[in-house]
């Protein structure tokens, strides 16, 4: 169906006007990754690259002033990071019962339902590229996620070692009320492990003397966290159709079979696929289906320590065992970039029954969707910015 592209008089100023207030307020809420990045307003009529900019910090003099001499002057010195930036939106089609001279509640409810969508997709798009980031902890003292176990949680320990790498890495810290800190996004799942530490210091005790973000729930050894439920979780799929792991019955080089019937879709569906076998990961190069004792699956490695008769093989996109690997952000400021959202950069567009034209002969269909002009993430110091892997309690 065919969308006319101008919006039509039908919609006062001030409607639009609420409405994409009403937007912005209903995506801001789902913008906790957007929130903390060095913020870029989208430049009009400048093509689709936009610059973030950091400065080189200077290093420390050790060489002293000489009586009446002048020393030279040092330069400053400013790196740009560029990035292309890109439209999103979306929208609904409604039926004609819909009058759009009135404060109608289904246009309401849709604004509401179209900023929702909004806010998370702006999210996402900032958690995954941040996320990208090889800045990593795992929890324990580990080396890699599939070895994390639920058992490894966020600990106080765990925070420690972040604020010390961050503060080696020299970077900087968010500054209110007059306080330095760290911000920390975590998920309920973490908050639910960490405020059964007796430390943990609740936002509703000091609230009342500072100013605390939306979504922060309280703060330890100089880390504000807040809390999204779009925290990254990494959690591992069912191999079978039937069944979440297989069972080694034998093995012949990298070749194992396995004691689970495997069906010719679930055969090709598994090439590819990263599996754990006894603490260590592998990839399943090829599978051939079969009864349950026939059916193979074929490694890319034949493993170091051969898998014996029982031994279970896990998904492996996640923890040891296939358990969920929870990921926390610790970061300072401008450790990555995004595009400022308002100033009519995200706004609601809402076409009256009848604007399509030939499209909508009848005058029946009205549509109410949401548009960024153009957005993007960068991470910009990912030394500033350290993402810390654990186990939650399931």
């Amino acid at each position: 169906m065919a969308i006319n592209t101008i919006l039509t008089t039908d919609i006062t100023p001030s409607m639009q006007t609420y409405y994409d207030k009403k937007l912005l307020i209903n995506a801001k809420p789902n913008l906790v990754h957007q929130k903390f990045g060095q913020r870029v307003v989208v430049p009009k009529n400048q093509g689709k690259t936009i610059q973030f900019r950091k400065w080189t910090p200077f290093g420390a003099i050790t060489t002293p002033l000489v009586e009446g001499t002048v020393p030279d002057g040092q330069s400053l010195s400013m790196t740009s990071v560029s990035a292309q930036i890109d439209q999103y939106g979306g929208y609904v089609a409604v039926s004609d019962m819909l009058d759009l001279t009135a404060l109608d509640p289904v246009i309401n409810d849709s604004v509401e339902l179209m900023g929702d969508q909004g806010g998370l997709t702006m999210d996402t798009l900032t958690r995954e590229i941040i996320f990208a980031s090889s800045n990593v902890q795992f929890a324990g003292g580990l080396s890699a996620r599939h070895k994390l176990a639920a058992s490894n949680k966020l600990t106080v320990d765990e925070l420690r070692k972040a604020v010390r790498t961050l503060k080696k890495n020299k970077a900087p810290m968010f500054s209110r009320d007059g306080k330095s800190y760290y911000v920390a996004i975590v998920g309920p799942e973490t908050t639910y492990d960490l405020q059964s530490d007796e430390l943990w210091q609740d936002a509703s005790k000091y609230s009342a003397v500072e100013n605390i973000f939306e979504g922060e729930i309280g703060k330890l050894f100089g880390v504000v966290f807040v809390e999204t439920s779009e925290a990254k979780i990494f959690t591992a799929g069912d191999l079978l159709t039937a069944s979440r792991n297989m069972t080694v019955d034998s093995i012949t080089g990298a070749v194992i079979t396995v004691d689970e019937a495997i069906s010719s879709d679930e055969a090709t569906a598994l090439a590819g696929v990263s599996v754990i076998i006894n603490t260590e990961k592998y990839t399943i190069d090829s599978a051939a289906s079969g009864s349950a004792g026939a059916a193979t699956i074929t490694l890319t490695e034949t493993p170091s320590v051969a898998p014996a008769d029982g031994d279970i093989v896990y998904p492996g996109a996640a923890g040891a065992a296939g358990v969920q690997v929870a990921s926390t952000l610790v970061f300072g400021k401008n450790a990555y970039g995004v595009i400022e959202l308002e100033n009519g950069n995200m706004h609601s567009i809402i076409k009256p029954k009848g604007s399509a034209g030939t499209s909508d002969p009848l005058e029946q269909i009205s549509t109410i969707g949401w548009k960024v002009d153009g957005f993007v993430a960068k991470v910009l110091q990912s030394l500033w910015l350290l993402r810390i892997e654990h186990g939650i309690t399931e």
